[in-house]
């Protein structure tokens, strides 16, 4: 007989309720009067998974009246919406509990305590127990944040979620399960709230002064404006009117840069401290303000986002108001508090856990530029919702691959983990994952859970682990024996596996290896006078078989708002590109025209060293990326117009390249050799009938020995001397700043060993960035002049590059 007890189960106590025993109850299930639509949900689940444990149904009442032994299920005192308590009294078993989830997340953990577990949509583990020993039993509970989001496909499905005790706003809960926790809009509203295209041109101070001029692109709101604020307040009252149910209505930036420059939002900056949040908390505090006289159930929800992530120095939340704290830049291999890449997140953490005590989290989950390749954050999962926790944070929202079909690197075991987590941080998440490894691959369990353990040691940090980064957009350098082993284990798993539906599992988790062999394929590299992939048409056609077998699965996208059929077309479209060689004894440097007109390679001869950076295949845009480009804009720093380049002559030292712009500017540029220096520049003309804002960049994006040690130094046009580290210890590793007028330049810079001069008389800007990302890169960047262009009149701009 297999029986289950909360304390020995040879010695049960005086007071314990017996179930079932042998296959039989005399107990029913009966609701209080006042039960609500999920504690009808919560009487049926038990009277389900109880009757699939031991074979017993037991009736469902009404009501509880009349002759026991009962299984009682809500009333009992004041609860929290989601808070329960369990306890026996007599041969009764009493499920109590908040009326909205309360009660209905007590029956599902009495169940998870009797051994039931919810691993996928499909795959469940409902033990069999004849006989069902509860108790004593007292105990109260409730989840450890009041909003739980794993933002997966997997982890949409009602019934996982509720099972699961998720309540976020993606997920298909209804009245049934007490709802959800629900937003409008859910993020980045600006643009929604004030639109461009409606209001732009009669009230162009409504928007971000950026650069000297009121923008409709890329831009922000003016958060000082009196009437953007009246605004606001009333469109947040039209959709609380048009989406009753949602409780929480999102004033929060657009999902680019471009924040207000005029006095009154510069002025709020410095008063606090010099942040970008201060001006968007004190406009997201008078909103809420407003609202909370005429609807003060409803929370104000805002971003603590890339340019607005440091917390303002004097300005506090409201209590209606939630701030969702986004660490877009962070490692999410290791512990935050371990990883130096992340010390200056937990700073900020602190910090605004320090000034709110109703604090969000957006939290990062996938790789957004390959959705299906190995993304190992689980050591990373396991150490940082604890540490949310200890620093006073309400609310997770875990980010995700969301597209319908689902199919992200494994995004069913990531929702059950996550699920765990955020109902409680102290969960032991090694346990998680071998439960739900021996339930979805049964006898291919071991060699699944050696896979995963070889994947996380990649980026565990050492003595146990390779410590590896791993960022939410490129796919890391993995060891050279990572894929060959893995691929080992997989053939041993399909081995193993009992019967087709593991086999069919195992094989969608071994598509993340494929893919990785399918993105370094198509690496460009340069053979002879082509820079290509190799074999391309061989990858062409294997590409197409990967995507069949995506497709088998149910999978429709595999990177961040792109369809298949859209990767369809762009691999289609691949192509080879024909290289214009210039050497002399210095250089040998490759000029690909077709290709944005880019110079591929700049490498130094006599030191054997490549200046520019080498694009990884795993980096977002390639082939289209890295080297040394120049483009044309309608402003700073606004998208790029499409250029088509050609090469119109060339010598082995000079080439000269003419293009045009989808809107009629004509391009020139010329690179050519001259002794130790590789110069270029660039000319943009006006070759249309009406006047044009144009302004040039030229950039290279150089290859760094070491990032952390990588610097920048110069003499400032106004006269001061600059010479510093690009990654500053605890700030955001990764970063850009602009230099203007006094600030500039005064003709050349030096970084990473490469100086670059130009003629301060034609810039009128500068930028450098640096990542230390997947493809460690910094970027130097010379701007020309804005100037409107008279039809057929040119702006130019010039760099010149050499080894130190």
């Amino acid at each position: 007989m297999k029986t289950i007890s909360w304390l020995l189960l040879t010695c049960l106590p005086l007071g314990a309720v017996t179930l079932v025993k042998n296959g039989r109850s005399d107990h029913s299930i009966c609701l209080a009067p006042d039960a609500s639509p999920s504690e009808r949900r919560a009487a049926e689940e038990l009277q389900r998974f109880i009757a699939g444990m031991s074979g017993a149904r037991l009736p469902l009442l009404d009501k509880c009246g009349g002759r026991g032994p009962f299984v009682r299920v809500g009333g009992g005192g004041a609860f929290g919406p989601e808070e329960y308590r369990l306890r026996t009294s007599g041969r009764d078993l009493l499920i109590e509990g908040g009326h909205l989830r309360g009660t209905m997340y007590g029956a599902y953990a009495l169940l998870e305590k009797l051994g039931c577990r919810w691993f996928t949509v499909d795959v469940s583990r409902i033990p069999k127990l004849p006989t069902i020993e509860i108790g004593p039993l007292d105990e109260t509970g409730k989840p450890a944040f009041e909003y739980r989001e794993p933002y997966f496909t997997e982890a949409f499905d009602k019934d996982w979620a509720a099972r699961n005790r998720t309540n976020g706003a993606f997920s298909k809960l209804d009245e049934s399960t007490g709802g959800k926790v629900e937003y409008f809009p859910f993020v980045h509203s600006f643009e929604s709230l004030i639109p461009p295209q409606q209001y732009f041109k009669d009230h162009p101070e409504y928007f971000s002064l950026i650069d000297g001029a009121r923008r409709a692109e890329k831009t922000q709101l003016c958060l000082t404006n009196p009437d953007v604020l009246r605004l606001t307040v009333a469109r947040v009252r039209e959709w609380i009117a048009e989406h009753p149910t949602a409780k929480i209505i999102s004033v929060s930036q657009n999902d680019w840069e471009g924040w207000c420059e005029c006095d009154r939002c510069k002025r709020v900056e410095q008063e606090e401290g010099g942040q970008h949040s201060g001006p968007m908390l004190r406009f997201v505090n008078a909103v809420a303000a407003e609202i909370e006289k005429t609807n003060p159930d409803k929370l104000i929800d805002t971003l603590a986002y890339w340019y607005s992530e440091n917390p303002p120095a004097k300005v506090r939340p409201r209590p209606n108001v939630r701030i969702r704290l986004c660490p877009i830049g962070v490692c999410v291999a290791h512990p935050y508090e371990l990883c130096p890449r992340s010390t200056y997140f937990v700073k900020n953490l602190k910090a605004w856990s320090a000034i709110t005590n109703q604090l969000y989290i957006w939290h990062y989950n996938t790789d957004f530029a390959h959705y299906l390749a190995p993304f190992p954050d689980f050591d990373e999962l396991a150490a940082d919702m604890p540490l949310y926790q200890r620093n006073g944070v309400v609310g997770v929202f875990l980010e995700g691959a969301y597209p319908p079909g689902g199919g992200s690197e494994n995004g069913e075991l990531r929702s059950y983990v996550m699920a765990r987590l955020l109902w409680n941080p102290q969960t032991d998440v090694n346990r998680d994952i071998a439960e739900f490894v021996n339930a979805v691959y049964g006898r291919a369990a071991q060699p699944m859970r050696e896979y995963l353990d070889l994947l996380q040691r990649e980026v565990r940090l050492p003595p146990s682990g390779l410590g590896q980064h791993l960022w939410v957009h490129s796919i890391p350098s993995y060891s050279a024996d990572f894929l060959p082993r893995a691929k080992a284990i997989f053939e041993r798993a399909l081995q193993a596996a009992e019967d087709s539906s593991v086999r069919r599992r195992v094989a969608k988790a071994r598509l993340p290896l494929e893919y990785m062999e399918m993105t370094a394929a198509r690496q460009y590299v340069i053979d002879g006078d082509l820079y290509s992939p190799r074999d391309l048409a061989k990858w062409k056609t294997r590409f197409s078989e990967f995507l069949a077998s995506m497709r088998s699965f149910g999978i429709t996208s595999i990177r961040e708002g792109r369809t298949l059929e859209e990767d369809e077309k762009w691999a289609a479209a691949m192509t080879s590109y024909r290289l214009t060689w210039l050497e002399n004894d210095k250089w040998r440097v490759a000029v690909a025209p077709e290709l944005a007109g880019r110079v591929v390679r700049m490498t130094d001869r006599k030191i054997g060293r490549e200046l520019l950076h080498v694009p990884w295949p795993g980096e977002a845009l390639t082939p289209n990326t890295g080297g040394q480009v120049v483009q044309a804009y309608p402003d700073f720093p606004l998208r790029p117009w499409d250029v088509e380049w050609k090469s119109v002559s060339a010598s082995p030292t000079e080439v000269v390249l003419e293009g045009v712009c989808t809107n009629g500017v004509k391009m020139e540029r010329r690179i050519r050799l001259d002794g130790d220096w590789v110069r270029t520049e660039a000319w943009a003309e006006n070759g249309g009938q009406d006047p044009l804002d144009v302004v040039l960049q030229t950039r290279a994006e150089l290859e760094p020995a070491d990032i952390d040690r990588a610097g920048v130094s110069y003499r400032a046009t106004g006269g001061s001397e600059v010479n510093r580290l690009l990654i500053a210890p605890a700030e955001l590793p990764n970063g850009s700043e602009t230099l203007v007028n006094a600030d500039v330049p005064d003709g050349e810079w030096h970084s990473v060993g490469v100086v670059n001069r130009f003629p301060r008389e034609l810039a009128e800007r500068t930028t450098v960035s640096w990542t230390p990302k997947n493809g460690p890169k910094v970027t130097l960047g010379v701007w020309s002049k804005k100037v409107k262009l008279a039809p057929g009149e040119r702006v130019r701009v010039a760099a010149d590059y050499r080894s130190e």
